[in-house]
Order: C-alpha cells, then structure tokens, then sequence
C-alpha cells in the first residue's frame, strides 16, 4: 500500500477567540495613543485590521510558557506572572519574538506599542539594563524560525538611565525619561518616505498618556524592516561557547542589565503579516511507534501553569468518518512535560486518524480546544521494502532544516530513526543551563523543542525511535558506567547531569518506544530503554551503547593530555583491552541473546545504537588534530565489542548509527575482515565537528577502481574493519550556512529493506541534493548488500540441505550440541535451506514458525561435503 510522503492531517475545528475583539478600538497615531491599563476589560475593535495584534497574557494564568505566539529566548527566563510578562534573569538580550507576526516586504506603516517596568516595585531609574523592541529581525536563512536564534535586526528602545535610542544604545542621552516613574510605555512608529522609513521612538507615561520624550531615525532602508518582530530586556550580546560572540550580534554595553516586565503588547498597521499557522502548542508536537501490536505515543508539550488543564486526550476517528473517540487521556509529567499513551491489541491493518486534544483554561474562564492531528500508519507487514531513515547529529547551525526535512518527505521513510545527538549544547544559542534543577529542565526542553519543531510534521505521520548521545545529556562524550554520577573528569565515566535531569531526556525522547527489554533502572534511579521492536517485520534491537559502557581513564594505561585521547604513534592497542571493561554491559548483551533468536514476525533484523562498533576517524576537529587513538570510539574496549558483533551477526543484522560526522558502510571483522556485520553511520543533518578517514596506507582487497581508503583495514584499536563506501568533508568549507553544511559533509541517509530477496541497499546524499534525482548519491553510494554478508565468516562444513513441506519462509535456528550455543537464526526465503556452520560435529536443528510450531531434529552431522544430504521437515 503506498503512503502520501506528507499526508494531510484530517481537518479538525479549532475554538478560538477572534483576536479582533480583544484590540482596543482607536484610529490615532503611535504618537497619539492612550493604552487603557492592562487590567481593564478591553473593548471589542470594530475597526481593527486583520493583521493587528494584542497580547492576551492579562487572561493566561501564571506560567513558564508564553503562548502559543511567542517564543522565548532562552525559555527559563521568562514567564507569564500577574497578568504580563516578566524577564526573571537579568541578563544581556533576553528576547521574546512574535510568531504570528511578521514585518513583510510591501510597504506599509507600523505602529508597535508595550508597557514595561521592572520586576518588583523599583522605579525605571533604580537600577541598570534597557528594555525596548527589536525589528526586522532576519536571520541568514531568511526563515522566521532561523531568525529566533540567528537573526539580527534593528534595536530601538529605552535605557536605565532614562535614554531613548535607535540603533546603537550608545546615540540614548541620558535623562530624557524620569527616572521616578514605575512604568513606561514606548510607542514604536515606522512610516515611508519614499524608498525608505522614517522611525519614531516615543516614551510616555502608562498613567495619562502624557508624551515624555521621542527620537526619530530618516532614511532607514526598507530591507531593515523585513522579518520578525521581538520585545529585548537588556540590549547587548550574551556570549556564546567559550566565550565568543554570536555571528553578527552586536557587543556588549555598559548599561548593565535588569529585569523587566512587559504588558500590552500591541501592533498594527499595514506593514504585519498575518501567520497564524506559526504559532507552537500548546501541543507542540509528538513520537509514536507501533509494534506487537502495541501503540505507544507521547505528546508533547509547553511548562503549563498549575491551574491549567493537567491532562492530554488521545482520540481516533475509525473509517476517517463519524465522531472522534477517545481512547485514553493522560496527565502531563510535571519535569518532562510529556503525555504518554499505551495501548494494547492495536489494529495495526490499517490506517487511522488521530489527534491529540488539549483544553487551554484561561483565567477569565474561557477554554479553548487545540489539537494536533495526524495519521498512524497501518504495519506494513506486506510491503516488499521497508524504508528507515536515518537520522543523527544536528547542531541546528541551519535550524529549521526545511530542505533537508522537505527532502526526507520526498523519499516518504516508514519509519525515522534518530540515532543521537538530536542537538548539542549550542543549539538554540544560550549556551546550557547546568543547575538548578527546574530551569536546567527548562533549558533541555527548549532545544529538545526546537529538534521537534524541526520534524514534527514528519513524526506525526510515521513511526520514529530516538535514542540520546552525548550532546543530548549535555556532554561531550559519555561513558554512562551503568548510571553513575559525575566524577572528576569526564573521561572516568558517569553522567554530569542530575539523575532526574537524565530522566527527563530519557522521558521525551524514549518514553514512546516499545516497552524495554528489562525496565529496572541503573545507578542513580535512571531509566533505561533498550529493547526489541518489530515494524513492517523487519526486527529491530534498540540499544544504548553510552549507558553501561565503561570510562577509560583510570582503567587503561595512561597517556599524556586527555584520558581519551592517545596520541602517541607507538600507542600498542592491546594494552587497551583491558579485562572487567564494558560496552553494552550483561543487561544489554542478555538482551541481544534472547532477541537473536527471536523472529516472530520478522524477516528481517537490524541494530539500532548510537554509533558503530569500530574506531574509525583518523583526524578530528577543526584543528585537524591526528589521533592514534579515541577512546569514544565502540571499537573499545575490545573484548566485549567482539563479544557484540559475534551476538549481532548471529541474526545476519545490519547495523544503523550515527554519531561520527563521517558518513560511511563498513563491514565489522573480529577474527578476520569481513566476518561480523555491516554497519551504515549515516551523515550528519549539520556537521559541527568535523572529522575524516584518512589512512596511511591504501586499503586492502579493494574493488576494482575503488578509492584507496576503501578496502580492508585495522581500526585504531586493533579491529579489522572494511570500508565499502566513505565522505570526507571539505578541509575549508564555504563560509553561507547552506553551503557550508554541504561542503563539510552533512547529509541524509536512508536504508532499505528488501524484505522478498533479503537484500540491504543503503543510500546517502549530500546536504544540498535532491534525493529524486538520479546520479546524486555520495560517491560510492548506493551499497547494497545480502543479508547474509551480516554473518560473512568462511563456512567450515554444511549439514543437510532442509526441505521443509506446508510452510514458507520458516525460522531455522543452528545450535551447536558442543556447548549448547545457537550458531546462527533466520528467517529463509522460500523452503528450501543448507545450513552452514563453522565447526565439525553435531547439530540440532529447529525449523518452523515461532514460539510454537517448530520442529526439532538433533545429532545432525556436520559434513564438509558440501551437497547430497536432505532433510525433509513436515509442517502441515
């Protein structure tokens, strides 16, 4: 059955109130206004135009969150509170934007209007910062939400020292407003003259109305005042990473920094443009994933206030007619803001509309309905190709993506797998918030909101897993030492983060998968999520390879600099392996035992994990800093990653990842190359870090006319490891956004399964490609390969060929009677199979469909005479 790449949700009426009637009726110039108290009741506006706006926090309950028109720069220092906003932090260029509002590129006048103080009873000039508006606001994508966080515009406000300015703060002369008043209200006004603006900037007094100062800027180019629209507490530039400022923010000043409160804000005239599809929540967006007949969906949402509605609705419309029906109803988790759903014996045959309800109480009474709405896709159990996306490491640096995301619609995956890193400490700009607890939760949700904002009107219509790296607890890199805490350094393993902090990521971005294989916590009470899902039956090991592995530093041999890092030549790997040291830990590798043998329901099986299990970059960073060795590779520690593979390729599993900002196939070796898995590190979304493959020597058996760095090969950590297919990025990328993310090999990566020829084809594009064209893969890509070079080891002997009558495609489990092990499990094509196995000897054989109906044939002689023997199975 084939899928619309972006299915329309089904329509569903939204209540709203019509924002006309809360506009205060008035024909006057900026200059002229009197605004009524925010307090009062504001009467209907018969007059008021489309496209004007008034804010509605006077009727919102106290809360962290805004609304649905706003959003806050950063989100923790804000919040709604008697009424208005308030900027809690006093800190440089706190922002709020307007969402449904933006200034276009016709001309038009503008009249903006807000009233604001400081939090608390001070008056205007008893303390230090500035407070005003910022418009025009575009960032370089010229897309309103990549101007929340790259965008620069036109500053106009008013300073503590009672200074109104245009432009740069420092033109504000100081005394202009009294330095006695509890509030102010600035009046913004833009008008044409000619091929320019004319911008007034007005200060008066809330109480009467009465004009206190103005300044006026001629001849302001009209691309000044194209984009988004924003309130500023404290004009300036918070520093970004290390220190350093962000691209084309303006530096800091010596005005100082407050807290401010804002109220009434108001805007009209014919410059707006109306964008009410803008607006975000407050249910924000959602994940969900069918398997076993299980749904599990979560919703999620926005730091609604206390005394609003606590609870989230799940409702479906059977036959896309009728009444919708609710199926459950769930409250929102007080930290991760999350509404979570589960249920059973799920109807998995076909598709079924759906939408997630939410009733917004405001203080005045009044409620209004909001919904988020979608299709949850029928199992594609018949489907000859199940599609995966997958989809890693985002440092948002071309934040919303809408290309790339345009892209992945195009190819239509059935399910997303979000293998990490779906942001990074930069992201959203701000740097991160460590403590205390509540507003560390709040900084998370901000950027964990602005990965889902990038890909919610994906995630709603198809299945999705997401599984957190590093960056997404905040760290550089992880060795979760099975939940414990934070050590000395970073590289002795454990989480730096609280433990409910970790939760919290854990809750948003795992609590919609199947349930896990094994629910009990780790150290610290923190919940884990690994475990099996099946879809289009294809099966599905979801692990997390940061949670229980092991930190190096203090376990391996020490070397000069970081714990992690090893840079000496002579650096002789099986000094590494050293003994008690873990990877996935016994919980994960228990797991993997059971799930190998496991094929109810599927024909297929693949990994999913954060990165692959060999250590594969030779030159890291920007610096171009060579490394003999990184221990955050998963070709340390050595013994239990051979251990891994040797589990994986027993279920002829591929293995999906991501992590490495080196988009690459390689095939696992542990005796010898090319005996264990193939594994796709699919490129990065925007590459922050670069890294690249760059051996010394050209790789071994290599296919005729392939590059020298393909070909067979030894990790840093003594590892054979193939590389089939590799991208280097560029060493010095072209500086615009878009084209920089090309150039440092960013892009998209996709793997399908060919259920009816057990064939893998795995395909990856550049950043700035378009995935329907032909010709426009990565050199090297597509790859495809059988499922059974997952298990490329050379065969030994061979037992009888299996002729099996009354059933296709059964399982057939290989188990050594030396020491009771299974050998290998799959799933066949067709009824006729000869099992090859790697030893002499005995065998038993289990053939059929599982859990039940399988029979079993023991003291099967390995033989290695390759051809003559039958076995013949009866299943009927």
């Amino acid at each position: 059955m084939s899928h619309d790449p972006n299915p329309k949700p089904q329509p569903v009426p939204v209540a709203r109130v019509n924002r006309r009637r809360l506009m205060q009726a008035s024909g006057a110039t900026a200059a002229g206004l009197v605004v009524a108290p925010e307090s009062l009741t504001v009467p209907p506006a018969e007059a008021a135009g489309e496209t004007d706006f008034a804010s509605r926090w006077t009727v919102c309950h106290d809360r962290v969150w805004l609304g649905p028109e706003y959003w806050a720069n950063p989100q923790q220092d804000w919040r709604v509170a008697g009424g208005r906003i308030e900027c809690i932090n006093a800190a440089p260029d706190r922002n709020v934007h307007l969402l449904t509002r933006q200034l276009g590129e016709k001309p038009g006048d503008l009249h903006l209007s807000v009233r604001v103080g400081r939090v608390g009873s001070g008056r205007w000039g008893q303390g230090k910062g500035s407070a005003g508006f910022r418009i025009g606001i575009q960032g370089p994508l010229r897309e309103y939400r990549n101007s929340l966080v790259f965008g620069t515009g036109l500053n106009a406000g008013v300073t503590s020292q009672g200074g109104l300015f245009i432009g740069e703060w420092d033109s504000a002369k100081p005394g202009a407003v009294p330095a006695d008043l509890p509030a102010l209200e600035l009046r913004l006004t833009a008008e044409t003259k000619g091929a320019a603006y004319t911008i007034t900037l007005a200060a008066h007094d809330p109480a009467n109305g009465k004009l206190l100062a103005q300044v006026r800027r001629e001849g302001v180019p009209a691309e000044r005042l194209v984009g988004n629209v924003a309130l500023v507490a404290n004009f300036g530039s918070p520093p970004g990473p290390g220190g350093r400022r962000r691209p084309g923010a303006t530096g800091g000043n010596t005005l100082g920094v407050g807290q401010f409160w804002f109220a009434d804000w108001r805007l009209r005239g014919g410059k707006l443009e109306a964008h009410e599809d803008h607006a975000f929540g407050p249910i924000l967006f959602n994940h969900y994933t069918l398997s076993d007949g299980v749904l599990k969906m979560t919703a999620q949402m926005p730091p609604v206030g206390a005394k609003e509605s606590q609870a989230v609705r799940l409702q479906v419309r059977p036959g896309n007619s009728g009444p919708w029906k609710t199926l459950g109803e769930e409250t929102i988790h007080p930290q991760a803001r999350t509404a979570t759903f589960r249920v059973e014996k799920w109807n998995a045959g076909k598709d079924v509309p759906y939408r997630l309800a939410y009733t917004q109480v405001f203080a005045d009474g009044r409620t209004e309905e909001h919904y988020w709405a979608g299709t949850i896709r029928r199992d594609p159990v018949d489907q000859p190709v199940l599609t995966v996306a997958d989809i890693s490491c985002n440092i948002h640096q071309a934040f919303p993506n809408a290309p790339y995301v345009a892209n992945v619609g195009k190819l239509n995956p059935d399910l997303i797998a979000f293998t990490g890193d779906q942001f990074y400490e930069s992201t959203g700009g701000y740097g991160v918030v460590r403590t205390p607890l509540e507003p560390a939760i709040l900084d998370y949700l901000r950027k964990w909101y602005i990965h889902g904002w990038t890909w919610r009107e994906l995630t709603r219509n198809r299945p999705s897993v997401s599984i957190p790296d590093d960056h997404d607890v905040y760290q550089g890199n992880i060795w979760g030492e099975s939940g414990e805490g934070k050590r000395r350094t970073q590289a002795m393993g454990g989480y730096e983060m609280y433990p409910d902090w970790v939760n919290v990521v854990h809750r948003t971005q795992t609590s919609h998968h199947p349930d896990p294989h094994d629910p009990a916590p780790v150290r610290q009470g923190i919940s884990v999520y690994h475990g099996p899902m099946t879809y289009g039956r294809v099966s599905f090991a979801i692990l997390a390879d940061r949670m229980f592995k092991s930190g190096p530093e203090g376990k391996v041999p020490p070397t000069p600099g970081r714990g992690d890092h090893v840079l000496d030549p002579n650096f002789d790997p099986k000094t590494a392996d050293v003994p008690g040291a873990e990877l996935l830990g016994e919980r994960q590798m228990r797991f993997l035992r059971e799930w190998v043998a496991d094929w109810r329901g599927a024909d297929m099986k693949a990994v999913i994990s954060q990165t692959i299990f060999s250590a594969m970059a030779t030159t890291h960073g920007g610096e171009r800093q060579v490394l003999r060795a990184d221990y955050d590779a998963n070709g340390w520690p050595q013994t239990p990653r051979n251990e891994a593979v040797r589990l994986i390729r027993k279920a002829f599993a591929v293995h999906l990842a991501g992590d490495q900002h080196l988009p690459a196939v390689v095939q696992y070796g542990v005796d010898t190359h090319r005996d264990g898995p193939v594994a796709f590190a699919g490129p990065a979304v925007n590459v922050g870090y670069p890294r690249w493959w760059e051996p010394k020597v050209p790789g071994q058996n290599r296919a005729p006319g392939a590059p020298e760095i393909t070909g067979d090969f030894l990790d840093h950590f003594g590892n054979p490891m193939t590389v089939v297919a590799v991208k280097n990025g560029a060493v010095e990328p072209r500086r615009p956004v878009m084209e920089m993310m090309d150039d440092k090999a960013s892009g998209l990566g996709i793997v399908r399964f060919d259920k009816p020829n057990r064939k893998i084809t795995i395909e990856c594009w550049p950043f700035l490609a378009d995935p329907t064209r032909p010709g426009t893969q990565f050199p090297g890509w597509p790859v495809t390969v059988d499922m059974m070079d997952n298990y490329g080891r050379a065969p030994v002997a061979w037992l009888p060929t299996i002729k099996v009558n009354g059933m296709r495609d059964p399982v057939v489990e290989v188990i050594d009677e030396a020491d009771g092990d299974l050998v290998y499990a799959l799933r066949i094509r067709g009824s006729e199979f000869r099992p090859h196995v790697f030893n002499e000897g005995s065998y038993t054989l289990r053939v059929g469909e599982q859990p039940g109906r399988m029979k079993t044939r023991k003291g099967i002689k390995a033989s290695r005479d390759e051809g003559g023997r039958v076995i013949k199975i009866d299943l009927e």
